[in-house]
């Protein structure tokens, strides 16, 4: 009896030693847990706030011309990111698609993004006890790259100025939208923003004789045809891509001859532009200059500044429309660092329609 006894004693001390071990294990992983997962956390939460602030700051940097690489890099590094977490780009599969992006920067034209992306590693400090000596970190973010519909329209200021101070409807783009003076009599609000009307290829000088037609990014046919010019203004312009290099305030813009109200307002309404909308345009004097015979044959208008707008209407109606009605909010503004920031360049929610 006493044999048994002992033995069951035995029993119960091995199964307090199994218990308590298992319990130091439990202990010793939520210790861990509680160290080197607040420290992974913390580390994670300072790359996704450095990652976010270097894709808006290399997305307004593209925005406006410049260079992607280095606002990417010059905002990471005054972080305390050195170039290991962000280069050499690494793209899933080896297939170079911004959606891809694990490190680095990628510019996505289709649809106006850049994303960007740090990767790298930690030391642990309880976990190195069972091997575990690093823990990954990455983080990543994607930004727009145009803004709000930085658009190829030029309103007149008599109309800007009038739905400014008073809150007046106006209409920007098709029936409505024309000049004050105009010898040519067919303007529609719209332009050709990467047509510069200037001296020559090596004087930018602005002349509304438009003795040369100076192409910009996107199109790259010198001289332009206003065919070519058309299509790069559908295919781009709409959608803010043809923005990236501002006309200075003062340049002559050849504006947009041969087509009707309804496809000008169309292709606006497929770019975005519906009622609520907020979007950039360029705002003009008024007077639409035709070239004096023997000159070029690009009428022109002169950019003064820039104004933000909301839509409020498109008649006779969204599916069907002729004119592009609107109410200006703010300008106006002589450089494009002054537009306000709410319409710069900025994060695109992971959520967002259609996803990331």
């Amino acid at each position: 009896m006493s044999q048994f006894f002992l033995s069951s004693e035995e029993s119960q001390r091995g199964q307090v030693l199994v218990i308590l071990s298992v319990g130091l294990v439990v202990i010793l992983a939520f210790f861990a847990l509680a160290v080197d997962g607040g420290y992974w956390f913390s580390e994670f939460i300072r790359a996704r706030n450095a990652v976010d602030a270097a894709c808006v700051d290399a997305a307004k940097v593209s925005w406006r011309g410049g260079s992607v690489s280095t606002a990417f890099a010059s905002s990471l590094e005054g972080n305390s990111f050195n170039s290991e977490t962000y280069s050499p780009n690494e793209f899933a599969g080896g297939d170079e698609i911004a959606s891809n992006l694990i490190k680095g920067y990628a510019l996505d034209g289709g649809t106006a993004s850049l994303y960007t992306a740090v990767k790298y590693e930690i030391d642990t400090f309880v976990l190195q006890i069972v091997g575990w000596r690093k823990l990954p970190v990455r983080a990543i973010e994607r930004c727009s790259t145009t803004g709000a519909y930085i658009t190829p329209i030029a309103v007149k200021k008599s109309a800007f100025y009038d739905s400014l101070n008073n809150g007046t409807w106006i209409s920007v783009v098709g029936q409505g939208a024309e000049a004050d003076i105009d010898s040519g009599e067919n303007y529609r609000g719209v332009i050709f923003p990467f047509i510069w009307c200037v001296e020559s290829a090596g004087n930018l000088t602005p002349d509304t004789n438009c003795p040369y037609a100076y192409p910009v990014y996107p199109i790259e046919e010198s001289p332009p045809s206003a065919a070519t010019a058309k299509n790069i203004l559908k295919e781009y312009c709409w959608k803010g891509y043809c923005n990236r290099n501002f006309s200075p305030v003062g340049m002559r813009l050849a504006t947009v001859p041969g087509t009707s109200n309804n496809q000008l307002c169309k292709e606006a309404v497929n770019s975005g532009l519906i009622p609520g909308t907020d979007f950039v345009a360029i705002v003009y004097d008024g007077e639409v200059v035709t070239p004096d015979p023997g000159f070029g044959n690009w009428e022109n208008v002169g950019v003064l500044g820039w104004g933000t707008f909301t839509v409020v209407e498109l008649r006779p109606g969204p599916n069907n429309c002729n004119e592009l009605v609107a109410v200006a909010t703010g300008g106006i503004y002589s450089s494009p660092y002054q537009i306000p920031e709410s319409l710069n360049p900025r994060e695109i929610p992971w959520d967002a329609i259609g996803g990331w």
